[in-house]
């Protein structure tokens, strides 16, 4: 049996890493073989990028220099973590996934979207995840929710401007509309509880 790849995607405040850290749990009350990982910072050198692309505020790459180190961890997890769980059979969650440069570089930053496209399917040997779940919200009511967090759960990401973050929802809702068998859009504004039994509906669903 071959493993499954699912991937969370949402703009910050969104409620994705909570989501996933549930489906996470969820699997393994039901003594399933299943891995939790992230992007960027899953593997050794991508805990490295991550602290260059979303910790350090001081460390300002240029947009393709975001989208060059973004797509470097993306490879090795996908080298490291991804394909070889996939052989084991092996369900694995990642935070984020290849969707996120598409809507943060492409729709964010204004890069090309057939060049990240090209980029992503040679970091990722042109394979997609299985599933993927976009958890889409507002961003003025994300907005809200990040100022409440504490200012050492913050990142890079979620310090841009509102404009910023309508434009990289409208990045994730464009990747939603080009591949809506593999894409399954859930309302974000769902408390967490609700909202974590609409995503296992879907992922038995898909599974079946």
């Amino acid at each position: 049996m071959m493993g499954l790849w699912i991937t969370f995607e949402g703009i910050g405040g969104s409620g994705k890493s909570t989501q996933a850290d549930f489906l996470y749990e969820y699997f393994k009350k039901q003594s399933m073989n299943v891995v939790l990982t992230k992007e960027p910072g899953g593997t050794v050198i991508g805990g490295l990028l991550r602290n260059i692309l979303v910790i350090n505020l001081d460390v300002k790459p240029e947009s393709l220099s975001e989208l060059f180190l973004f797509e470097a961890d993306r490879h090795e997890t996908f080298k490291k973590i991804v394909e070889p769980n996939i052989k084991e059979g092996i369900i694995t969650i990642s935070d984020r996934g290849i969707d996120g440069s598409i809507a943060y570089q492409g729709f964010g930053r204004g890069l090309d979207i057939n060049m990240i496209s090209t980029l992503t399917n040679l970091a990722t040997d042109n394979k997609k995840p299985d599933i993927t779940i976009l958890i889409d919200i507002e961003p003025e009511i994300a907005e809200k929710r990040i100022a409440l967090r504490d200012n050492k759960t913050m990142d890079k990401f979620d310090l841009e401007k509102v404009d910023f973050q309508s434009r990289v929802r409208d990045g994730f809702l464009y990747t939603a509309e080009k591949d809506p068998n593999r894409v399954k859009i859930v309302d974000g504004t769902k408390d967490v509880q609700s909202l974590h039994k609409d995503i296992i509906q879907i992922i038995d669903s898909q599974i079946k």
